[in-house]
C-alpha cells in the first residue's frame, strides 16, 4: 500500500493495467450453519480485482458478492433474487457516458483474458451524467443467491484516451430481499 493511499484510508487498486493485479478482500467470517427461515441478508461486496482489458480505452474490473448471513438474526437467510451495483467515476476520468460493457459472460459478451467470467444474470445498467462532476455505471443482477453465496461480475468502462490513473471511484451494492444494508467501498486506480 502506498503511503498516499495508508494515509486517507483508500485502498489502492490496479484497474486495466497489463500485468497488474490486485484483489481486495473482506475478513468475512466461515459459513454459519442453517437453523430458521425468514431471516434477510446484506448483498455485501466481497472482493473487487481489476485486470487487462481488449485495448486501452477500457477501465476492466470483476467483482465478487456475497449474501452475507453474518449479521442476521437467524439462519438460513432468504436467497437475494436481485441486486444493484453503482460505480462511481470523476467526469474528467471517463470518455463518453454509454453504459458498462458486460465481460467473460458468453454469447456476444466480448472475452478478457485478464478477467473472471461473469457468472449468469448480471446485465448493464444505464449510464448517467449526475451533472456534479461524476458519472455513475449500473450494473443489474437477477437470479439466485443464496446465504452465503456468492456472484461475480466482470465489466468494462469507457474511459479517456489514453486512460488516466490515481483516480477515486466508489462502487456501492444493494439486494433484494435483504436487510437493507448498503455496502461500499471507495478505491484508488493507479
Amino acid at each position: 500500500m502506498t503511503s498516499r493511499a495508508r494515509a486517507s484510508g483508500v485502498e489502492p487498486f490496479w484497474w486495466a493495467r497489463p500485468g497488474r493485479f490486485l484483489s481486495w478482500r473482506s475478513p468475512w467470517p466461515p459459513p454459519a450453519a442453517a437453523a430458521s427461515v425468514g431471516a434477510l441478508g446484506r448483498f455485501v461486496i466481497e472482493t473487487m480485482e481489476g485486470g487487462t482489458w481488449v485495448d486501452d480505452e477500457y477501465y476492466g474490473a470483476s467483482i465478487q458478492l456475497r449474501n452475507d448471513d453474518t449479521q442476521a438474526a437467524t439462519v438460513p437467510v432468504a436467497d437475494i433474487t436481485s441486486g444493484t451495483v453503482t460505480v462511481t467515476f470523476a467526469r474528467a476520468d471517463v470518455g463518453d457516458v454509454v453504459p458498462a460493457v458486460i465481460a467473460n459472460a458468453g454469447g456476444t459478451s466480448p472475452t478478457v483474458g485478464g478477467l473472471p467470467a461473469t457468472d449468469p444474470g448480471w446485465t448493464a445498467g444505464g449510464a448517467t451524467d449526475n451533472g456534479d462532476g461524476t458519472v455513475t455505471y449500473t450494473l443489474v443482477y437477477a437470479g439466485s443467491v443464496a446465504g452465503q453465496g456468492l456472484t461475480r461480475v466482470s465489466f468494462g468502462i469507457l474511459g479517456p484516451t489514453p486512460l488516466n490513473s490515481g483516480i477515486s471511484v466508489t462502487v456501492t451494492s444493494t439486494g433484494s430481499p435483504t436487510d437493507g444494508f448498503v455496502s461500499s467501498r471507495t478505491v484508488t486506480l493507479f
